[in-house]
């Protein structure tokens, strides 16, 4: 009798830790729908959400994942709402912006469920390069809630990639 009232009790237990999981992951999927909108490629703020590709499944009909780029269609809420935000500043003037842009999709997918990574166009959004006092592009700002901001930096490395800004990002606390 007393394995069975355990039984039932782990039961319970596992039912209510998903229905827990299945509620967080509705209401992050919520939250990301007040300030994103439909797939684009074009808009000067986009977010890289690693999420599946539409339409495309393996050969057991699972979903292949994979960087898709939402735009922006609420920057300001976005940037007070308490996510933990990286945002990556580039230039569309600048044909060398393609190569970077690869490796912060890595990034996005790396940190998927630690932070959303928005795709800003310097040429649109002086007022936050000025607010983070950014000279030159690609510049990475982290922010989180309850922190201050932090830049990267770039400008005072001499050589830098990819992966020192991974490595900057775990200095702040981002694993």
């Amino acid at each position: 009798m007393k394995h069975r009232y355990l039984s039932i009790l782990l039961a319970s237990v596992i039912s209510l830790a998903l229905l827990c999981s299945c509620s967080k992951e509705q209401s992050n999927t919520d939250v990301l729908s007040d300030y994103l909108g439909d797939y684009s490629y074009s808009d000067p703020a986009v977010c890289m959400v690693y999420e599946p590709v539409e339409d495309e499944f393996d050969d057991n009909g699972k979903p292949f994942y994979g960087i898709q780029y939402r735009e922006v269609k609420d920057l300001d809420g976005f940037l007070v709402s308490g996510n933990t935000l990286l945002l990556y500043f580039y230039s569309s003037m600048d044909s060398r912006s393609g190569i970077m842009t690869a490796s912060v999709e890595d990034v996005a997918q790396l940190y998927d469920g630690k932070l959303h990574v928005l795709m800003l166009d310097a040429m649109e959004y002086r007022a936050l390069l000025e607010k983070y006092d950014i000279n030159a592009v690609p510049e990475f700002v982290l922010i989180k809630s309850g922190q201050k901001d932090q830049v990267f930096e770039s400008s005072t490395y001499d050589y830098w990639t990819i992966n020192d800004v991974v490595l900057w990002l775990q200095s702040n606390g981002i694993a």
